[in-house]
């Protein structure tokens, strides 16, 4: 039922979000402390303000008040995606190539689980990675998650 609304949601405002100049990434509704929250996470090349922010959620207030497709009370929060948030999409991993990702695997290929390179390419199928000067290709199937490496 959340996949359905997500998906719904997803049709009726990527559009509308990308004509306000920002890119749609993700969507998630989510019980917190026996509140709903509908968030929303953008994406823009220069940055995400707040003002940038608080103009997609008025648009997005008027425009969900008008759906109603949920029956029942929510918080609407929109937001940048945060840095340790999952790639899930050849958007997300578009944006990052040229970053240094963690590539989590479901089991181990060459002795280990865990990845981390900078991401060169992906297709359908794999994402490639360099490590240590060498490429080393995943396959999409194998891997659980990625996310951008937090280095200090």
């Amino acid at each position: 039922m959340v996949n359905d609304l997500i998906n719904k949601l997803k049709n009726e405002f990527e559009h509308d979000i990308n004509e306000l100049g920002y890119e749609l990434v993700d969507i998630e509704f989510k019980t917190e402390s026996g509140e709903n929250f509908l968030r929303f996470f953008i994406y823009n090349e220069e940055g995400i303000t707040i003002e940038d922010c608080e103009k997609v959620s008025r648009f997005l207030d008027v425009k969900l008040d008008e759906l109603d497709p949920i029956n029942k009370q929510y918080y609407l929060e929109v937001s940048s995606p945060d840095l340790n948030r999952p790639l899930k999409t050849d958007d997300d991993l578009r944006r990052n190539l040229g970053t240094i990702v963690e590539v989590g695997l479901y089991k181990k290929i060459n002795g280990s689980k865990n990845y981390q390179g900078e991401l060169i390419s992906y297709d359908d199928d794999s994402i490639t990675l360099e490590i240590d000067e060498e490429e080393v290709k995943l396959e999409r199937k194998d891997i659980s998650i990625i996310k951008v490496a937090i280095i200090f």
